[in-house]
């Protein structure tokens, strides 16, 4: 088992540090490939799940309408809707989300050169100092896990006032709970490495950190938006399909209110 154990000190842990940091740089971009990805094309993205949406809330109506007169029964105007709003409530959730995460993006501002460079310099420092992969007591304390999670939430959104904070309260920390990563023992280190090799191919290779290759490839790029708008252009033939059926079982759609607020 000792042949396993690699201190700090040791070759194999710089190449496992490097890794590790390097893992978690290519998630960060990755977030914020996500975020130029929803910016360029989340009005379209929502544009097409609400005509989807439409489509299957009138797909439904019809079923609904067409249960009822094969039953020999009248449509329940009420219940319609009822049900309708039962069928659909993931879907408006879902809905909300996605419009929340686009003013979100949309909200989200340019990070000049030199902060970039800054914000990369505090975590890589911090992280050394206490990431769990590289720190053990970091998940062994309440207050560690809660400031190395306030980190990363900043470090990803790229907000430098508040990492300089956190940088602050976290080597207070440290030094209080003498909870430093200089003596830190690895085990295993060889399959830890390994893991992290496989860990970042797949991150590149998928997304978000794949969005990358659409929103700097120019044709890409302009396949995307094209793909989005003729998907949307046939959800909307479709529900113009749909309103005809349902004009013809005697259904008028300002009754069912099925337009999406």
């Amino acid at each position: 088992m000792n042949e396993a154990i690699v201190k700090v000190s040791d070759g194999a842990y710089i190449r496992y540090e490097e890794l590790l940091l390097k893992r978690d740089s290519l998630r960060k971009e990755g977030f914020q490939y996500q975020q130029s990805y929803i910016r360029e094309f989340g009005e379209l993205i929502i544009a097409v799940f609400n005509e989807k949406m439409e489509c299957i809330r009138k797909k439904k109506t019809i079923e609904f309408c067409q249960a009822a007169l094969n039953r020999g029964m009248s449509v329940d105007m009420a219940q319609l809707r009822k049900y309708l709003d039962k069928e659909l409530a993931a879907m408006r959730q879902q809905l909300g989300e996605m419009v929340d995460e686009y003013d979100a993006a949309k909200g989200s501002g340019v990070v000049s050169e030199r902060d970039l460079l800054k914000i990369k310099k505090i975590y890589r420092k911090l992280a050394k100092r206490m990431h769990p992969d590289m720190n053990p007591k970091t998940p062994e304390s309440e207050e560690l896990t809660d400031l190395w999670n306030r980190i990363n939430v900043a470090y990803n959104c790229n907000d430098l006032k508040e990492l300089e904070e956190l940088e602050v309260l976290a080597n207070a920390a440290l030094e209080r709970l003498g909870a430093d990563a200089a003596e830190i023992v690895i085990y295993d280190i060889e399959s830890r490495i390994a893991a992290l090799e496989a860990e970042i191919k797949r991150i590149r290779e998928t997304n978000p950190y794949a969005y990358k290759y659409i929103l700097e490839d120019p044709k890409a790029f302009a396949d995307k938006k094209k793909s989005l708008e003729d998907e949307l252009q046939s959800y909307k033939e479709y529900a113009v399909q749909l309103d005809e059926v349902i004009e013809g079982l005697g259904i008028k759609p300002g009754d069912t209110k099925w337009r999406v607020n």
